[in-house]
């Protein structure tokens, strides 16, 4: 039987899920950006562009978290299967 462990590779994993996140959540941003178009600019909200771009970064924090997090589950649980 092979003894060689097949690990996940959590900077690729990270990296995906950071760009997963900040992807979805400039999606949000961009929403955001066209539903306050449609009604009246409250004085101090931000604009599109800020938007996007926090809410990107949130995005990007939260799924690259939540991608490292399940990575390091299934190795645990890959080498709980192989003992």
């Amino acid at each position: 039987m092979n003894s060689q462990v097949r690990r996940p590779n959590h900077l690729r994993v990270l990296i995906i899920g950071a760009v997963v996140g900040f992807a979805i959540g400039g999606f949000f941003g961009v929403y955001r950006g066209i539903e306050a178009q449609s009604d009246r600019v409250a004085q101090g909200s931000y604009s599109t562009s800020s938007a996007v771009g926090y809410l990107g970064l949130l995005g990007a924090l939260v799924f690259g978290l939540l991608a490292a997090g399940v990575s390091v589950l299934f190795e645990v649980l890959s080498e709980r299967r192989n003992r």
